[in-house]
C-alpha cells in the first residue's frame, strides 16, 4: 500500500472518529432534553397545566419572542462582520450569519462549547480569511464578550441582588441543599477573574511569567494536573495571542467601542426572552414583577451553567430555569410553558439552523466547505501568532500615524480658525523672534 494511501486513510479515519463523537454528543442532547422534559411533564399533573397554558397563549408575543432572537442572530453576525471589515473589504453579512450558525451548532453540541472557535476559524478560512487573522477575530471576539458579560454581572449583582437572595429556594437534591444564588456568584465571581486575570497578565509580562511558571510547576509536582509542560506552553501562547489582539483592539477603539455596545444589547434581548415568553400566557401573573427582574435574573441563570461540561448544558439549563423563575412567574408548575418556548427558540431551533448551514457550507461552493481537522483553536493560535504579532504592530504603529495626523489637523483649523499663528521655536525651545523666523525663511 503507497504512503499516500496511508495518510488518506488516517486522515478518513479521524474524521470519522471526530463524526462520531458529535452524532454521540447530539444523541446525549436529545435523549437527555427528551427524557427530562418527559419526567418533568408528567411529575405532579405538570403535564395538563402546560396544556392549557399553552391553549390560551398569545401568538404575537411568540412571534415577538422569534424575531427578538433574529435580533441576537443579526447582531451577532453583524459583529463578526464587522471584525472580519479589519481585514478584507470581501466579507459580507451574509457570511457573517453563515459563521455565527456553523459556530453556534458546534457550540451546542461540544461540551462547554469547546467546539464553536475551532469551527468558526475554519469557516472564516473557506470564507476567504486567513487562518492568522481569523484566529485575531475569534479572540478579539471573546475578549470584548467576557469583557461586556462581566460588565452585565456587576448591574444584577448591583440592582437586583438582594431581591433575588430573599425570593429563590435552593435547590434540594436528594440530601445535598444548594444555594442557587451562591452558585451564581461564583459563576460572577469566575468570569470576572477570567477577565481581569487576561487583562492582568497581558499587561505584566513579569506577572504572567511568575504565575504560570510557578502555579503550574507546583501543580504538577503535586500530581493535581498532569503533563505541566504542555499546559504551560498552551496557557503561554494564549496569554500572548490575549496580549496581541488587546493592543489590537487598543488601536481600533471607536470599534472597540461600539462592539461593546452590540454585546451589551444582544445580552440584554436574549436575557430579555424568558421573561417575555412569560408575557405569552395570561395564566401567568407578572404583576409584581418587571422586565428588567426577568433580564437580571436570567444572567443568574446563564453563569450557573455556563460550567456545565454537558452539550449545551442540556437538562441543567432547563432544571435551574424553573428554580430561578419560580419567583418571578409564582410557582414552579408556571415555568414550564414558558421555559419549553425559552429552550425552544434559543437552543434547538438554533441547533437546527445550525445543521442547516452546516450542510449548505458542506455541500456548497469549494469556498465555503467547512472540513474540521484533528487540531484545537490552541493550535490555531499557536501556528499564527507570530504572523498576527507583526500585524499588530503594523496596525498599532498606522493607528498612532493616523491619531497625530487628526491631531495636526484639528490643531491647524482651530489656529486658522481664530486666527492664532503656531509659535516657532529654536532647538532649545526658545521662541524665535519675527525677524529670526524671516531670516531664516530666506536661507
Amino acid at each position: 500500500m503507497e504512503l499516500g494511501q496511508i495518510s488518506e486513510e488516517n486522515q478518513n479515519s479521524k474524521k470519522n472518529k471526530k463524526n462520531r463523537k458529535y452524532l454521540i454528543n447530539l444523541s446525549i442532547i436529545f435523549i437527555v432534553a427528551i427524557g427530562f422534559t418527559l419526567f418533568t411533564l408528567f411529575t405532579d399533573n405538570n403535564l395538563s397545566a402546560v396544556i392549557e397554558a399553552f391553549s390560551q397563549a398569545n401568538g404575537w408575543v411568540i412571534a415577538i419572542i422569534l424575531v427578538m432572537m433574529g435580533g441576537v442572530v443579526l447582531i451577532e453576525s453583524t459583529i463578526l462582520f464587522i471584525l472580519a471589515r479589519l481585514y478584507t473589504t470581501r466579507y459580507n453579512l451574509r457570511k457573517g450569519i453563515g459563521n455565527f450558525f456553523i459556530g453556534i451548532f458546534f457550540s451546542h453540541i461540544t461540551p462547554s462549547s469547546s467546539g464553536g472557535q475551532f469551527a468558526q476559524a475554519y469557516t472564516f478560512k473557506k470564507q476567504g480569511i486567513d487562518l492568522a487573522n481569523a484566529a485575531s477575530i475569534l479572540v478579539m471576539h471573546f475578549l470584548l464578550y467576557q469583557i461586556a458579560q462581566v460588565f452585565f454581572g456587576v448591574l444584577a449583582i448591583l440592582f437586583r441582588f438582594n431581591q433575588f437572595a430573599s425570593q429563590v429556594e435552593n435547590v434540594t437534591i436528594g440530601t445535598i441543599n444548594i444555594p442557587i444564588i451562591s452558585l451564581s456568584l461564583i459563576g460572577f465571581g469566575i468570569n470576572f477573574l477570567i477577565i481581569f486575570g487576561i487583562l492582568l497578565l497581558a499587561k505584566s509580562r513579569f506577572i504572567h511569567t511568575v504565575l504560570i511558571n510557578g502555579i503550574v510547576t507546583l501543580l504538577g509536582k503535586l500530581k493535581i494536573i498532569k503533563n505541566p509542560d504542555r499546559i504551560k506552553e498552551n496557557l503561554q501562547v494564549q496569554i500572548e495571542n490575549f496580549r496581541i489582539e488587546l493592543k489590537r483592539l487598543q488601536a481600533n477603539k471607536a470599534v472597540t467601542w461600539v462592539l461593546l455596545v452590540m454585546f451589551f444589547a444582544r445580552m440584554f434581548i436574549s436575557n430579555a426572552i424568558p421573561y417575555v415568553s412569560a408575557m405569552a400566557f395570561p395564566t401567568i401573573d407578572l404583576g409584581h414583577s418587571n422586565l428588567f427582574d426577568g433580564v437580571f435574573m436570567s444572567a443568574y441563570l446563564q453563569v450557573i451553567v455556563a460550567f456545565v461540561p454537558l452539550p449545551g448544558g442540556v437538562g441543567f439549563s432547563e432544571f435551574f430555569f424553573s428554580y430561578l423563575f419560580s419567583s418571578l412567574f409564582g410557582g414552579y408548575s408556571q415555568t414550564l410553558a414558558p421555559q419549553l418556548i425559552w429552550r425552544g427558540v434559543t437552543f434547538y431551533l438554533m441547533l437546527v439552523l445550525g445543521a442547516i448551514a452546516l450542510v449548505v457550507y458542506r455541500f456548497g461552493s469549494k469556498d465555503s466547505f467547512l472540513d474540521p481537522q484533528s487540531k484545537s483553536f490552541v493550535d490555531i493560535q499557536r501556528e499564527t501568532i507570530e504572523f498576527r504579532r507583526q500585524t499588530s504592530e503594523m496596525m498599532i504603529n498606522t493607528s498612532e500615524m493616523k491619531t497625530v495626523n487628526i491631531q495636526h489637523r484639528v490643531s491647524k483649523m482651530a489656529r486658522d480658525f481664530f486666527g492664532f499663528k503656531r509659535r516657532k521655536v529654536d532647538s532649545k525651545g526658545r521662541e524665535l523672534s519675527t525677524k529670526e523666523i524671516e531670516r531664516r525663511s530666506k536661507k
